[in-house]
């Protein structure tokens, strides 16, 4: 029997996909369900966009929605929310109130309210509708709390993030309590960026309730980082034309980059010292050949000697294999290649475990993540094992810490276009487990500012750096933090922030870091610019 009842609140019955999926979710949850369904329109309350911001943003709706892939289509794509509903759920149809009121909400028993979208609910007419209050989702941080401009604020002003909240409401707005924050790398166009807001705004609101459920069976609630944003109003006129020339400008750029093929290429900088101030005047640097770049580097010490393992991406081909190097004397080696799969391969991750030397390179072409065990160092791997199947994750570190070896994954929840947002941990007995169990606290890390992994750092004492990539907006790899885990245990997750490094000693277009590694003494690092 589920636990939970929930109400969902909207603004009349044709209401986006996204809204559809919050139902669906419900609808198959083992602890919550759908218990009512309360619509209120926004009546005549002056939030309707005025005439010259609705033909201006319905022409830029129309045009970009062209450009949308068809999950996201979906994500906005509008429909009967009652034709999504559990039989037998009721639908109220609400009026809105300035006071508390007998409209039928409180005798249903709603142990909670969440809002989707805008809502001419007063504060005191929801006072009484729900035990553990009402929920709401905000986005782009603008004035008036509706989803309507959701993501254009961030794209119009090229912001690095889109930001999106969840409350628990009170009497007044400074008495609201916010349940969380997260946010995601601000995408390209303004629709896009829209979809993957309400796409993170859902699993942030499945998160709350299943993190709401365990607090009831005793587990700690995660931590969330709180940062503050100024609050924008609402879009007028001139900012929809301002942003069509914006883009257009954009447009024009990366045709013209296209045409004139110029690429962002990845390059590889090592040097025998663990300290970031090196990066200048100590760097060697490994080239790529014309038309591929080399990304991604690992160092592994054998027989006091550094081997480099690093993505070797083909432009041509589109696919990354796995490239080893070494170097003494000065000078860089190319030994040969290590891994050459029919999927794409990345971010080599080396490990030993008992005397054998195991491998675990991005497999996400091949949605899984893969164990490779070395056979003949360093060029020889055979497969030992499958990790994780049916999976969208990227860019996986494997270690031990305290009792258990810990995996640190990022997985792609939204839409399959990024897996920069979110952080996620597992743990077992033994690196070679098929059977991880998940960190209560999924996912450990919420923030594109420090989310994807970027390398990793263990000393002999034990002290664990994470290295993560800082993401830009349109600029992919614009800088890496190292930053120090405090805590890692199955129910706890804290990381001292370290400070973000940035490739400014490039001096050149398109600067980009966004990989780190320390081995026996040797830092490995990439670096990229505009050829």
């Amino acid at each position: 029997m589920k636990t939970y009842r929930v109400g969902l609140l909207v603004d009349g019955y044709e209401q986006p996909g996204w809204m559809h999926e919050m139902a669906d979710w419900l609808a198959q949850s083992r602890e919550f369900q759908i218990a009512a369904l309360l619509v209120m329109g926004l009546g005549q309350d002056g939030r309707a966009p005025r005439l010259g911001v609705k033909a201006l943003f319905g022409t830029l709706t129309r045009l970009e929605s062209r450009l949308l892939p068809a999950r996201q289509r979906q994500v906005l794509e509008c429909g009967d929310m009652r034709e999504r509903l559990p039989p037998g759920v009721p639908v109220l149809d609400l009026q809105p109130a300035s006071e508390a009121g007998d409209d039928g909400v409180a005798a249903l028993g709603l142990d909670l309210v969440i809002t989707l979208g805008s809502s001419a609910a007063s504060r005191a007419q929801m006072r009484d509708w729900a035990a553990l209050g009402v929920w709401r989702l905000s986005y782009s941080d603008i004035a008036v709390a509706t989803s309507r401009y959701a993501g254009f604020w961030e794209v119009y002003q090229r912001a690095d993030h889109t930001s999106v909240r969840l409350w628990r409401m009170g009497a007044t707005a400074e008495q609201d309590e916010l349940l969380d924050q997260r946010s995601f790398n601000t995408e390209v166009f303004w629709l896009k960026n829209q979809a993957r807001a309400f796409s993170l705004g859902n699993f942030m609101v499945y998160d709350a309730l299943q993190a709401l459920a365990r607090s009831r069976r005793g587990a700690a609630p995660p931590v969330i980082q709180i940062v503050s944003g100024e609050r924008r109003a609402d879009p007028v006129e001139w900012n929809s034309a301002s942003y069509i020339a914006r883009q257009a400008a954009l447009m024009a750029d990366l045709v013209v980059r296209r045409i004139m093929k110029k690429n962002i290429r990845w390059r590889i900088g090592m040097f025998p010292s663990a300290r970031q101030q090196a990066v200048v005047s100590e760097a060697m640097v490994l080239q790529p050949p014309k038309g591929r770049f080399f990304a991604d580097p690992f160092v592994y010490m054998r027989d006091q000697k550094p081997y480099i393992f690093f993505e070797d991406y083909d432009f041509n081909s589109r696919k990354g294999t796995i490239s080893v190097a070494t170097y003494s004397d000065g000078d860089f080696r190319l030994i040969g290649t290590a891994l050459n799969l029919p999927y794409h391969l990345s971010f080599p991750y080396i490990f030993e475990y008992e005397g054998t030397t195991y491998m675990v390179p991005e497999t996400c072409g091949n949605r899984s993540i893969e164990l490779w065990k070395c056979t003949d160092f360093p060029l020889r791997w055979e497969l030992d094992m499958t990790l994780m199947t049916n999976i969208s994750a990227v860019d996986t570190i494997i270690f031990k810490h305290g009792e258990y070896w810990w995996l640190l994954t990022n997985i792609d929840r939204t839409d399959g276009q990024s897996h920069c947002d979110e952080l996620f941990a597992f743990f077992s007995d033994s690196p070679r487990s098929t059977q991880w169990t998940p960190h209560a606290c999924n996912p450990i890390v919420r923030n594109p500012m420090r989310a994807r992994n970027a390398g990793i750092v263990v000393t002999p004492g034990g002290e664990v750096i994470r290295c993560a990539q800082y993401q830009g907006f349109c600029h992919y790899g614009k800088g890496v933090s190292l930053n120090r885990i405090e805590e890692l245990t199955p129910s706890t997750y804290v990381e001292t922030d370290g400070e973000i490094h940035y490739a400014d000693f490039l001096k050149k277009r398109h600067a980009s870091m966004h990989h780190w590694h320390y081995q026996g003494g040797h830092t490995v690092f990439d670096f990229a610019y505009m050829d």
